[in-house]
């Protein structure tokens, strides 16, 4: 059945979802040997294009793998995939993958990339979430040490956040923490993560193994707050202990996190420096 609130780019080919077909001798679907990037748009604004295509960049490169498409070429085609929707909120996702060639490791037996856009309509996300607040997680599962799997490298190979996810949801929870090798706390499975505690807002630096969020970047750089922002190693003790916690991501903004693992966090509810920090955010991300 054709969905018509999605619409694919393929190579800079529009096409329908169900269309949409890739090689399997694509190395993306053989070994994970993609990045990609996700993105919304809100009353028809991409939201923080030219940093997500940057990291995209970024991530391409780590891997050895310069794009073979233009930031210009990538944003032309969100728009017209927007242009054609017309919805006013949208999700996008943005593949690059290596492309397709011999089955081996070797990424020289790749030719042509793939780039493929996925736009479809994003409805807004449960508002109990943010007036009540999640539930979540310490997983069992680590995170990849920065040594083996950068976590700042965004690619395909996604299989270490499944397992703590399938954590997450054999326990009815929201999402699952994941801790490095140190045994401190990293990131959410798709998410950055945040405590508060005497008024002091810290989040895990990058050394701890985690993903540098565009909106964490955004947090950490807020002024005019009547709070220290900083970055320093949290043990799963100290969130626990915690007045607030949240969790930001680009789609999802900043989630409120009311219990981890049997642990009420604070009084249970959405703190007022966690909603102060939302509101701040949308104001700089939507009201521009």
């Amino acid at each position: 059945m054709t969905k018509k609130d999605t619409l694919i780019s393929f190579n800079k080919i529009l096409t329908a979802p169900e269309d949409a077909k890739i090689s399997i001798f694509d190395r993306g679907f053989l070994f994970g040997d993609s990045v990609y990037e996700v993105t919304l748009t809100v009353n028809k604004e991409i939201i923080f294009i030219k940093e997500h295509l940057d990291r995209l960049n970024k991530s391409a490169n780590a891997i050895a793998m310069i794009s073979q498409f233009s930031q210009e070429e990538i944003r032309e085609e969100i728009l017209k995939i927007q242009s054609i929707l017309g919805f006013d909120r949208m999700y996008f996702r943005i593949i690059l993958t290596r492309g397709e060639g011999e089955i081996g490791l070797d990424p020289d037996l790749a030719t042509k990339q793939n780039l493929i856009i996925i736009g479809k309509s994003l409805s807004e996300y449960p508002t109990k979430w943010y007036d009540q607040g999640v539930e979540v997680i310490i997983a069992d599962t680590l995170r990849n040490p920065r040594k083996a799997m950068d976590p700042n490298i965004k690619s395909g190979n996604y299989l270490n956040n499944v397992l703590a996810m399938i954590e997450a949801k054999k326990r009815n929870a929201f999402d699952a923490i994941m801790l490095n090798h140190e045994g401190n706390v990293a990131e959410g499975t798709t998410n950055n993560i945040w405590m508060v505690k005497d008024k002091i807002v810290s989040t895990p630096p990058l050394k701890a193994g985690l993903l540098e969020g565009i909106t964490r970047a955004k947090i950490l750089h807020f002024e005019s707050l009547n709070y220290k922002v900083i970055e320093q190693d949290i043990a799963p003790s100290q969130i626990l202990e915690a007045d607030e916690a949240f969790f930001t991501s680009s789609t999802k903004e900043i989630v409120p996190i009311v219990k981890i693992d049997d642990k009420v966090i604070g009084n249970g509810k959405p703190g007022l420096i966690t909603k102060e920090i939302h509101q701040k955010y949308k104001e700089i991300a939507y009201l521009k």
